[in-house]
């Protein structure tokens, strides 16, 4: 029996029975794009191609075994010798079998991110740069973005030269290092894998021309997500038989931060002029609500291949907007109605919440645990096992009990004070000699011999400023104590000062204040409980809070994630939380255009996750570094139509639009007095920028202080 492409919709039809020249795929979500692949490979097959000349391209080995299966499930005894990869996987193989050419081992080894940050530290120790140690991820990551761009060490150093930022300079020097110590090594990083076979087939001709025989048919899942590395070596492998197809959706392109590029699937058809192009808009995952409101958002993307999602479904229930008052209680409300859900009949797994960032999951996680409603969290740590947060409640545990020797040990040399492994070796033999633990020897560090005098001063510091830290929190509730300890300590200054540098700072640090908000959360609900709080008393509560054996982590969870990590899945019931200007889309007012249009990308990707029920929400206030600042909802809210009067709860004045634009067409000025229809009266305390990207900063009379784009915000003269 032939493969029976009656089972597709009449466009999945055409994509698979086009065999023969390039085809562009252009899939929207939910259209059934893996059905297209897997059908359109069995055909071949049955059309006579040799499945082992037939190269399937998957961004995850995952895909590619799934993809292998469904193949042979249609084509038996041949789907398997399909050459199903990830772009790494393939890259490998082919260096492996051509790896005189190159000069490398045949064994050679694949190193992972932390034997690179190891290599680049090493690499940093040789060029005297031991102080910017504290940078090596930053510059990993740089060296990792060059190579996807093709740009091996030189290259890179004269791209670097003509660079104003002063870390690419630095990290030329560092790449040209790193290599010579990863060449030695006879080992390849990732980003190697790319680029080495890329340069194979540039610069050996027999080689391009066997692979390029070889492949009769090229076929790319995810082109959206490809970097240049990757589009090169589509071209390439492609260029003799011409068959290649690729799939994809420009409008799920969310990875440009990583090196992907939406102008490889865009312009697939000057690369490939004769290209067919088959656009999949039947979806079979969401209701006709849903997909009305991911296409009033997508729609106002101006850099976008046209199509429009439809089903032939039910149009579903209303997609729910909800307001509440603070982060908080948005997380409260949320679990309220998972809770509903669970009482409806449904399985806790069948819902997910996203959120923009990853320091939004705690507030989450603290409303599930309090409801006793199992979760996990995708792709991240949960908050409290975050590096920088178990760094600071280490502080916070060795200033209440100086006993801690775990606590202490964790954060001795952190930030870096100097201390190297032979001083904390010194310490830890001291501590043996002499029956004490690591807490006593570091107190007595005066009678440890050996210790170089800048070790001494170091640990004298380090002493005497939890002597310090005992005292001053005794008396200070425990959101002041936490505060403080991050201050004394150094530990927020050291984070501060490498988000010029290191592209991770940024998250710790709002990791840290999502903290410092959490504990000051605690204090309020204590006194409005009558009982006293104190750094102690939090500690207790947190380490019995963040008990896993307070569920079976086997049973059915709630799903938390990040929008980025979403793509790819759907369930059921889908929040979609924190929808605020600045916050999603980041940025808001200052973001470029490429960039907003990304973020509304991103918020399709979230809103095209759900099945049968999608609710969006937002907070009226915030707390960010310490204030309480109020918030406008995402434009991408308008977008969708989803304002009272059509959908949703969102009361007409609280949602950015026509009249709000013209009020604010006179402007406003400094000590003017105004109103906002949700937070009240207030005074103008700053104006800036001119237009459409005019601020205004606002301290309301109840003390909230808000930074909001004229064109957006609903204020009126008071």
């Amino acid at each position: 029996m032939g493969v029976d492409l009656e089972k597709l919709n009449p466009e999945q039809r055409e994509g698979a029975a086009h065999l023969e020249g390039p085809l562009l795929v252009l899939a929207g979500a939910g259209t059934g794009k893996t059905r297209v692949i897997t059908y359109r490979i069995a055909r071949l097959i049955e059309s006579g191609a040799a499945p082992d000349r037939i190269l399937a391209v998957t961004f995850t080995n995952k895909a590619a075994g799934e993809m292998r299966r469904r193949i042979e499930e249609l084509a038996p005894g041949k789907g398997a010798l399909v050459w199903a990869y990830t772009f790494h996987s393939f890259c490998a193989r082919v260096l492996r079998q051509h790896h005189e050419a190159l000069g490398l081992p045949k064994t050679f080894t694949i190193y992972d991110q932390s034997d690179q940050k190891k290599l680049v530290g090493e690499s940093m120790k040789e060029l005297g740069l031991e102080d910017q140690k504290s940078k090596a991820s930053l510059y990993v990551s740089l060296i990792s973005r060059a190579k996807d761009d093709l740009l091996d060490a030189g290259s890179y150093e004269i791209h670097a030269m003509t660079s104003i930022d002063q870390s690419r300079q630095i990290a030329a020097k560092i790449y040209r290092v790193y290599q010579k110590k990863i060449d030695a090594a006879g080992a390849l990083d990732f980003g190697d894998l790319l680029l080495k076979a890329c340069q194979l087939l540039r610069d050996h001709a027999a080689v391009r021309q066997q692979w390029q025989e070889h492949f009769t048919h090229l076929l790319v899942d995810e082109y959206q997500d490809t970097n240049h590395a990757q589009y090169v070596l589509t071209k390439t492998l492609a260029a003799r038989h011409k068959n290649v197809c690729v799939v994809g959706d420009d409008d799920q392109s969310i990875y440009s931060w990583r090196g992907a590029n939406i102008r490889n699937i865009l312009e697939f058809e000057k690369d490939f002029p004769n290209a067919k192009v088959v656009t999949l808009e039947r979806n079979y995952r969401s209701t006709g609500r849903i997909l009305d409101a991911a296409g009033l958002v997508i729609q106002h993307n101006k850099t976008r291949k046209p199509k429009k999602l439809w089903t032939q479904a039910a149009p579903g229930d209303e997609v729910r907007v909800q307001e509440l008052p603070n982060e908080s209680e948005e997380a409260t409300w949320v679990v309220r109605r998972i809770q509903d859900e669970a009482t409806a009949g449904r399985s806790f797994k069948e819902s997910a919440v996203f959120y923009r960032t990853n320091a939004q999951s705690r507030s989450f996680e603290e409303a599930l645990r309090r409801a006793r409603i199992p979760y996990k969290i995708v792709g991240a740590m949960r908050f409290y096992e975050r590096k920088e947060i178990k760094d600071a409640l280490a502080y916070a545990r060795v200033v209440v009990n100086r006993r801690d020797w775990v606590s202490l040990s964790r954060i001795v040399n952190c930030p870096p004070r100097g201390l190297g492994t032979k001083s904390l070796e010194l310490a830890e033999a001291y501590a043996l000699e002499h029956g004490l633990s690591f807490v006593d020897a570091v107190w007595a560090h005066g009678q440890i011999p050996g210790l170089s005098p800048k070790a001494h001063g170091a640990f004298d510091e380090l002493t005497k400023t939890f002597e310090s830290l005992r005292e001053s929190v005794e008396t200070l509730p425990a959101g002041g104590a936490m505060a403080l300890i991050l201050e004394a300590s150094g530990y927020w200054r050291w984070i501060e000062s490498e988000l010029e540098t290191d592209p991770e700072a940024a998250g710790r640090l709002a990791n840290l204040q999502e903290l410092l908000n959490a504990v000051k959360e605690y204090d309020d609900r204590q006194k409005l409980e009558g009982r006293q709080t104190s750094l102690s008393t939090y500690l207790e509560e947190i380490a019995l809070q963040t008990d896993l054996d307070a569920y079976d982590e086997t049973q059915p969870a709630v799903t938390l994630m990040t929008v980025h990590l979403a793509k790819g899945l759907e369930y059921p019931v889908v929040f979609l939380t924190g929808l605020e200007e600045g916050l999603f889309p980041i940025g808001g007012g200052n973001a470029t255009a490429d960039d907003l249009e990304e973020e509304r990308r991103l918020c399709y990707v979230g809103i095209t996750r759900a099945r049968e029920r999608l609710t969006m929400t937002y907070a009226a206030t915030r707390r960010l570094f310490g204030q309480v600042y109020a918030s406008l909802p995402s434009r991408f809210i308008l977008e969708a139509k989803l304002f009272a009067g059509s959908r949703g709860d969102v009361r007409p004045s609280a949602v950015p639009g026509t009249a709000a634009v013209r009020a604010s067409v006179a402007g406003f000025r400094n000590g003017q007095r105004v109103k906002h229809p949700q937070f009240g009266r207030g005074v103008v305390n700053e104006v800036s920028g001119s237009g459409e990207t005019m601020k205004v900063t606002v301290r309301f009379d109840d003390g909230r202080v808000a930074k909001l784009l004229a064109r957006y915000a609903p204020l009126e003269p008071a």
